[in-house]
């Protein structure tokens, strides 16, 4: 399934936006912590890099059909150190449905999800 133009440039925007509220669900978390500290990256060309103490975060995806995927490594990437990872849609609505879950959340519910992945607080 391909989207229009319009939605192409929609879900940029939209990643925009979920990047943005990713990288402060992060800092906000790192505020209450009392030593370590997550490094989060610009989200740049469609792939998002959260790193913690023990664990990466890796999220991508395609602006072309609104569709992305999510990996979480113990250490560094690698198919040897993959602990987990999913699919993901944000719809033109910007609620976000996941593979591993029924139904469609809010961006902000889903930003959240990711970071507590990475914190290991599912």
């Amino acid at each position: 399934m391909s989207a229009t133009v319009g939605d192409e440039r929609l879900f940029v925007e939209l990643w925009i936006s979920f990047v943005s509220l990713v990288r402060s669900y992060v800092a906000a978390h790192d505020l209450g912590r009392i030593e370590g500290r997550a490094f989060v990256d610009d989200g740049e060309d469609g792939r998002l890099t959260v790193r913690e103490e023990k664990n990466i975060l890796v999220v991508e995806f395609d602006a072309r059909s609104g569709t992305g995927q999510w990996a979480l490594y113990d250490d560094e990437p690698g198919p040897e150190r993959r602990l987990s990872g999913g699919e993901f849609r944000i719809g033109t609505d910007s609620l976000v449905t996941f593979s591993d879950r029924r139904g469609s959340v809010e961006m902000e519910i889903a930003a959240e999800a990711f970071t507590a992945k990475i914190f290991d607080q599912d």
